[in-house]
């Protein structure tokens, strides 16, 4: 398969808004999906790298990163996904899958640096790949299929795009550091502390949702809160 060119959301410099424009995507790999993208959340990471708050971004940057899309076309060597298919798209879109830690299924560690979603240079290990323009704000992605999620049927797009970042981001310390009946604490109820008090119920575990905020009450308690601090 030759480039492919297609319609993105581009940041063309630091701080600057969003502008629709064409790019061109790299030929597809042998292990890559070809994805139409069809939703994407907004993570507050992309609003960090749109204005380089880290010092790790690259322009011009196409970000995104809770991205749902439809598989298109598959890489030759693909055997786990097939067109119609579809997937998540996250944080990570490939990594060394050769070191210890890619080998247990913690690709987010890898000793050797995964490759972001759209990091590039200035992002050391996690930009090996020029991938700044090709984040989930695109019509058009390649990914590789390790890294693409299958989506089951029922679940909306717009519930299940936030999941890809932020709901991993708590389901990693739920599995592993709490069992069934451990008592949780979650300070913050917003978006990523409501995602826990329902994956903790999820697993078992007895979720304690710590909050200034006595608006937070009604919500917490209609996600199956356990105990409401800080009242």
């Amino acid at each position: 398969m030759s480039m492919v060119k297609t319609e993105a959301y581009v940041v063309k410099a630091q701080g600057e808004d969003l502008v629709k424009e064409e790019i061109e995507l790299p030929e597809l790999k042998a292990t890559e999906l070809e994805l139409d993208m069809i939703c994407c959340g907004l993570c507050h990471t992309d609003i960090h790298m749109r204005d380089n708050d880290w010092g790790v971004a690259n322009y011009p940057l196409v970000p995104g990163h809770e991205g749902i899309g439809i598989v298109r076309a598959i890489g030759s060597a693909v055997k786990t996904h097939k067109v119609g298919d579809k997937v998540s798209v996250a944080w990570i879109r490939d990594s060394c899958l050769d070191c210890d830690s890619c080998a247990c299924g913690r690709e987010n560690i890898c000793q050797k640096g995964y490759q972001g979603t759209y990091l590039a240079s200035n992002a050391g290990i996690f930009g090996k790949e020029a991938c700044n323009t090709f984040g989930c704000f695109s019509k058009i992605m390649h990914v590789s299929a390790r890294f693409c999620v299958k989506i089951p049927e029922g679940i909306p797009d717009e519930i299940a795009a936030p999941l890809a970042c932020g709901g991993g981001t708590v389901f990693e310390p739920i599995m592993t550091h709490c069992q069934p009946g451990t008592k949780l604490g979650i300070a913050g109820i917003g978006g990523l502390g409501t995602a826990a008090i329902k994956l903790a119920k999820l697993r078992g575990v007895v979720p304690i949702a710590i909050s200034s905020s006595p608006g937070k009450k009604t919500s917490c308690f209609s996600c199956w809160l356990f105990r409401l601090l800080g009242h």
